[in-house]
């Protein structure tokens, strides 16, 4: 891949702390100049283990059941748990469903979400901060919008979402981390007109938009970059014959922007089963991609993206 600003972009972590941590060390790998986290920072469950008799402690965790004493082994079991995305909670017997039931449980969840951002943001800065590498992050369609202030206030990093940013001297970046509607009606979505909207004012401010990186969460629609199993309105996957069937569930502002302003790369998430490299707009110039996400395994995918004043080259990259 030729060398200009050589910008690592990844999405849908997804609360996994292995992943991020994979992230923020890709600089000693790929060596990139920028780093960009495009959204859905924030896990999707908190996963209790509970205080049994004699001070053991209880857990049933991806199928596997742990009764464990409190030391290093419960401490590796929490780690293990928040690797994949969840937030362990030591919890005594009846107290989440004491929570549920008086209507506290969200505040709990949002509590171990920010915990976890705060770990990484120290993470960012310890380890990026010395090397000068830039990041910038926002939130995507999942995450609770009571993070934002702490992007605004990370330590090393900036909060990207609605600004434009420069990337180095030749190349701008607009990010907006709102989802289309979804059948889940998740923290932050907007419809299509909403979306619309958003993108046009902040591409009105690009001075070069042919130069320029839209970070925009969903991908554009019927691109291949956001087939996802359809479903019935019991939210049901269909199936043929066994063979799970694939619906186009992106977003049609994005695609129009795409094709109004012409930018040099797209860099989308939110759909994870469709990772990939499209090419649109005229001349297929403009390079949009979709690295997927596969959180849950601890696999972080991510795409590396040369730019090189009016060329960009990209390839997808698993670690």
């Amino acid at each position: 891949m030729a060398k200009g600003t050589l910008l690592y972009f990844v999405s849908d972590v997804h609360g996994s702390s292995l992943c991020f941590r994979k992230f923020v060390n890709a600089t000693g790998v790929y060596k990139p100049n920028v780093l960009v986290l495009g959204g859905d920072v924030a896990g999707k469950a908190i996963q209790s283990i509970v205080r049994g008799p004699g001070g053991r402690w209880n857990c049933t965790f991806v199928g596997n059941r742990y009764e464990l004493t409190e030391g290093s082994e419960l401490t590796e079991l929490e780690r293990v748990i928040a690797d994949h995305g969840y937030y362990p909670y030591r919890a005594e017997p009846g107290e989440l469903e004491a929570m549920e039931a008086d209507g506290t449980l969200d505040d709990l969840f949002l509590r171990l979400m920010r915990e976890r951002l705060a770990e990484w943001l120290d993470i960012a800065d310890t380890r990026l901060r010395p090397q000068g590498v830039p990041l910038y992050l926002m939130l995507g369609n999942d995450d609770p919008p009571e993070l934002a202030d702490m992007l605004d206030q990370a330590p090393w990093g900036v909060h990207a979402e609605g600004k434009v940013v420069p990337l180095d001297d030749e190349h701008e970046m607009i990010s907006w981390g709102y989802a289309n509607t979804t059948p889940w009606h998740t923290y932050r979505e907007q419809n299509e007109q909403q979306l619309a909207a958003a993108y046009s004012a902040m591409a009105d401010k690009i001075e070069h938009p042919e130069r320029a990186v839209f970070n925009l969460h969903p991908p554009p629609f019927d691109t291949q970059l956001d087939d996802a199993p359809a479903l019935d309105e019991n939210l049901t996957v269909q199936a043929t014959l066994g063979q799970v069937q694939m619906k186009a569930v992106g977003s049609t502002a994005v695609r129009d922007i795409v094709a109004e302003r012409q930018p040099l790369v797209g860099l989308h998430g939110h759909i994870h089963e469709s990772s990939g490299i499209r090419r649109l707009g005229k001349k297929r110039r403009g390079l949009v991609l979709n690295p997927g996400s596969d959180y849950s395994t601890g696999a972080l995918n991510g795409a590396l993206i040369s730019l090189n004043k009016d060329r960009a080259e990209a390839q997808l990259v698993r670690g």
